[in-house]
Formats: structure tokens, C-alpha cells, sequence
């Protein structure tokens, strides 16, 4: 109800002036006088009538949340209507919604300001003329970023992922299939990935910020025969097994939330297909126990395979006269490297600038932070590391080669594993995988920095843990 009264002076001065323009085009006023009240006409009372109908909306939704809340308790995958239904619905709608909604707004508040304070500012023969134009430059790429995902919403379809079982269990399998329609057949298949995702939400107002943190991720890739008809037109089969101790689907308050993001991508002629859904996953009675991981880190599952070799390594492999050797390059990551010089640089004109005219704590405190990203830039461009598996691990990590030479006994390793350290983008941006070392001790030891490509990272986990498996098999039986 607060609501609807605050909306309501809203939609009536838009009525107002959309009825004041209105009076003026029929008693044949032309130009300039016209348009303003018109346009504000048109978003003062959009504005002011679509908060009412989303209040009068909101409200309902609300208590049918709640009536379903009440009688699924322990059953939150049961909450969502698609979700319910066996579905997850793609996001392409309602980002399309979204983007014609903000496309509007912004074009609608930019253009009449633009075209009012265009002609004064180019009197001026200054600067301000350009500047201005930077606001209806804004809302045209909005315009085409709407009109392509409305071509992508038409082209591929009402797409859903429909589960084999809702919901996706943790330390299971999650299966189905994605249901779309491809006008042109996607020749290099459908590169799939899933994701989960920590959503946190800071501040508010103008200072409010989203950062979604990516914790876990899988990805495949299917072929074009691996796709076969559908009702929709193409069907893409979904599988993928989820570790036992992920962080399942949980919102723990409307600032803070875990989510699944399936994404499904593919190279096709014209606007590219790419779907999200966001997919429950939860801890239920059908998720293994603690007792059954297997005591032995570096055995291999009877009944699986190695993971398959990339074709492409950013990472040389190769053999020494110490054991296998693994020397991480440096500059692997170019894009990623370029992009952390550019947000350096221009942090550090800003810290520049606080340092010559604000006080000494801003400067302090930024220039502290310019100093990380300078140590992490030239990580990127400049750092190495070796590692050299042979009676012993050995551990070179430095610039150009460079650093203290560490030699680790092979008893004393207690696990190596991948894990997410850093990330470009958002929840469907790009991570980057650490190899980290465990010692017996506790200890964490990183043997390998920023690896864009998750199967290679886990081929490279796999090959250190066989080769130390190896080696220290060999070891006790020369003692024996």
C-alpha cells in the first residue's frame, strides 16, 4: 500500500503532462514545445503505474510463496514453480525483458536531456558538446543489445532444462535435458557449464554492488551428433556429477545467496545461442556420507579412466634427468594479464591523484592496494614455477625462472588438488584454476598459478598425483 501512495503522484503528473503535450499538438503547436511533455508524460506515468501494478503484483506473489513455503517445508526445490514442474526455465526472457526495460528508461530520460542540451553546449564550442553525446551513444548500444537478445529469444526458442530427478543432488549426478530449437545446425557442437555460483550484495543505493564469486565448475563439451531431435526442435543431453562437498542451493537473505548456473553455448550463424538456468541443487538423504570417500588420496577408482590429455597445454611437460618436470611459463594468460595492466593503470592515475589533493589516509590506503595490483600484474606477465616429481618434489616458484629451489619428500605429501583463486567476469565469467599441495603437516604449498582451462588443470592434478603415487610405490619397495 506504501507503495501504490508513493507511485501515485507519479502516474498522475504523467497523466498531466502527457495531457498538457496532448493539448498543445491539437491546437497545432509544433517543435520543441511539444515533445518535452510528452516524453516526461510517457515515463512519469510508466513509471508511477508500473510500481502500482508491481506492488498490487508483488503482493500476491508474496502470499502464494508463502502458502507453498508452509506446506513444503523441508523442501525448497518445491518453491519454485518450474523448478516444481520438473524445469528450470531459461534466463533469455527475462534478460530480454530486462534489457527492453532499461533500454527504454534510459533512452527515454537521455534522448529529450541530449536534445535539449545539445544546441546550448555546441554554441560553446567546447568539450561539454561531445560529453553530452556520450548518453544517447549509451542508450543506442542498449537498444542493439536488446534487439539481439530478442532475435536470440525468437531464434532458439522457449528453451528449459528439464531434469532427469529434481532436485540435483549433492555428490550425484545432475541430468536432463536442454530443449531448444537451432534454425541452423551448430557444426562444432554445444559447449556446456555448470557453475556455483556466491552471490553477494553490498551497500545500497548509488554505492550498492552485486559480486558474484564463482566456487565450483565443470564443463563439457558435445559434439553436433551427440544432439538429436526434440519437441522444441534439438535436444542437448545434460550430465554432470556434482563433488560431494559442494555448497548446495541456499539464499540467506535477500543480500547473500548460493546458486547453480547451467549454461549452454554454442558457434551458430547470426546471434550465437547461449542459454542459463539456474538449477536446484540440495543436500537430501541421497547424498553420500563422509565415510564413503575413500581413504586413499592418490588411488585410482577401480572402473574409471585417466582424464584424457588436453590437446593444447599452456603448462610444458616434459622429462629430466630429476623426474618429470612441469614448468608453468610465464604470460600464460595474456587476455587476463592485459586486462589487470589496464584496471592497475588506471587505479593507480586515481591513486595519484588522491595522493596530490586529498588526505594523506586515501593515499595510504590506495596506494597500499596499487601496490597488490602491481605484485599481481607482474605475477601474470613475469611469474614461474617449476615442478619436478622425481625421489622427491621439487618446488621452484619465482620471476623468469627464477627462486628459492624447495625439495618435499614424497611422504610427506598429503594431497594435491585444483581450486578456483581468481576470476574475469561474473558468475558466468572466465576462473582460474591454483594447483595447491597439502603437506601432512597442514601445509599448503601452490605448485601452479591462474590455469584458464579446467580440464587442463585437472589432467595436471591427476598426472602429479599418478606420478607421486608412482614414485613413492617404487620407493618402499627398494627399502623392502
Amino acid at each position: 500500500m506504501l507503495i501504490c501512495l508513493f507511485a501515485l503522484p507519479f502516474g498522475g503528473f504523467g497523466v498531466f503532462a502527457l495531457s498538457q503535450g496532448i493539448r498543445l499538438a491539437v491546437d497545432g503547436t509544433v517543435g520543441s514545445q511539444v515533445w518535452p511533455p510528452l516524453i516526461f508524460g510517457v515515463v512519469f506515468s510508466g513509471v508511477g503505474f508500473g510500481l502500482i501494478y508491481l506492488a498490487l503484483w508483488g503482493s500476491r506473489y508474496v502470499q502464494r510463496q508463502q502458502r507453498i513455503q508452509v506446506e513444503h517445508p523441508a523442501e525448497p526445490w518445491l518453491w519454485r514453480e518450474d523448478w516444481a514442474q520438473g524445469r528450470a526455465n531459461s534466463k533469455t526472457r527475462t534478460g530480454m525483458v530486462a534489457g527492453w526495460v532499461f533500454a527504454i528508461f534510459w533512452n527515454a530520460v537521455s534522448m529529450p536531456i541530449a536534445f535539449l542540451v545539445l544546441p546550448a553546449a555546441a554554441k560553446q564550442k567546447g568539450a561539454s558538446a561531445y560529453f553530452v553525446l556520450i548518453f544517447p551513444a549509451v542508450g543506442i548500444f542498449l537498444l542493439v543489445r536488446a534487439i539481439r537478445q530478442t532475435i536470440a529469444y525468437f531464434e532458439f526458442g522457449k528453451t528449459f532444462f528439464e531434469m532427469a530427478s529434481v532436485p540435483g543432488v549433492v555428490g550425484r549426478e545432475l541430468k536432463g535435458v536442454i530443449q531448444a530449437r537451432f534454425p541452423h545446425s551448430p557444426d562444432h557442437g554445444v559447449h556446456l557449464r555448470l557453475s556455483c555460483v556466491h552471490r553477494v550484495t553490498t551497500n545500497s543505493g548509488k554505492s550498492q554492488s552485486t559480486s558474484e564469486n564463482i566456487l565450483w565448475r565443470d564443463e563439457a563439451d558435445l559434439s553436433s551428433a551427440q544432439l538429436y531431435p526434440g519437441p522444441a526442435g534439438t535436444t542437448i543431453p545434460v550430465s554432470f556429477q556434482i563433488p560431494r562437498d559442494a555448497q548446495p542451493t541456499k539464499k540467506l537473505n535477500a543480500r547473500d545467496e548460493f546458486s547453480w548456473m547451467l549454461e549452454a553455448l554454442a558457434d551458430v550463424p547470426g546471434v550465437n545461442y547461449h542459454d542459463i538456468f539456474e538449477v536446484p541443487v540440495f543436500r537430501t538423504q541421497q547424498t553420500p556420507a563422509q565415510g564413503q570417500v575413500e581413504a586413499e588420496v592418490f588411488a585410482q577408482p577401480q572402473g574409471t579412466q585417466a582424464i584424457t590429455r588436453p590437446d593444447q597445454l599452456s603448462v610444458e611437460v616434459r622429462q629430466s634427468t630429476e623426474g618429470t618436470e612441469f614448468y608453468f611459463p610465464p604470460a600464460r594468460n595474456k587476455s587476463f594479464a592485459t586486462s589487470a595492466s589496464a584496471f592497475m593503470l588506471i587505479f593507480g592515475a586515481v591513486t595519484l591523484f588522491l595522493i596530490l589533493h586529498a588526505p594523506i589516509i586515501f593515499g595510504l590506503v590506495f596506494g597500499l592496494f596499487s601496490l597488490f595490483l602491481v605484485y599481481t600484474t607482474v605475477q601474470l606477465w613475469l611469474g614461474t614455477t617449476r615442478v619436478v616429481i622425481g625421489d622427491a618434489l621439487t618446488l621452484q616458484s619465482g620471476l623468469l625462472g627464477g627462486g628459492k629451489v624447495r625439495q618435499i619428500p614424497l611422504s610427506q605429501i598429503a594431497t594435491i588438488g585444483d581450486r578456483i583463486t581468481s576470476q574475469q567476469g561474473g558468475g558466468t565469467g572466465t576462473p582460474y584454476y591454483d594447483i595447491e599441495l597439502t603437506l601432512r603437516d597442514g601445509k599448503k604449498l601452490t605448485l601452479g598459478r591462474t590455469l584458464k582451462s579446467k580440464q587442463e588443470a585437472e589432467w595436471l592434478v591427476d598426472e602429479m598425483r599418478r606420478l607421486v603415487s608412482v614414485q613413492a610405490k617404487s620407493a618402499t619397495a627398494g627399502m623392502a
